[in-house]
């Protein structure tokens, strides 16, 4: 299976759990008789998550280049190998453990970005 890609970079080995959460939040309005009334369906909001491990002799390198992106603050494309390009912010990445000899856990979040249907190339 193809590397899962965010920017310029390439996960060594594809994240072991990712998962991806579409929400809209419903939006009411307040009627003249004190009533709550649907009035639309709000915008949709994706959010990426994921859980995995660099091992290995650089694993440590790898988690830095992963932490670089994380201070940029501009969208990028996350290139899935099966479910495709989202183009979204890297908002979210932590070490999930005591970092041991050549192995780093990790956790990251994405954001979708708002593009009006146009995803950059």
């Amino acid at each position: 299976m193809d590397k899962l890609k965010y920017k310029t970079f390439v996960w060594p080995h594809n994240p072991t759990v990712y998962k991806e959460e579409y929400l809209r939040e419903p939006q009411y309005y307040k009627g003249d008789d004190g009533e709550y009334y649907f009035d639309a369906m709000g915008d949709e909001k994706l959010t990426i998550t994921g859980t995995g491990a660099f091992f290995g002799d650089d694993a440590f390198v790898q988690f830095k280049k992963l932490a670089k992106l994380f201070k940029e603050t501009t969208p990028g494309n996350l290139e899935h190998p099966i479910w495709g390009i989202r183009y979204c912010y890297l908002t979210g990445l932590e070490m999930t453990q005591e970092p041991k000899d050549n192995y780093v856990s990790y956790r990251f979040t994405f954001t979708g970005a708002q593009t009006n249907g146009v995803v950059p190339r």
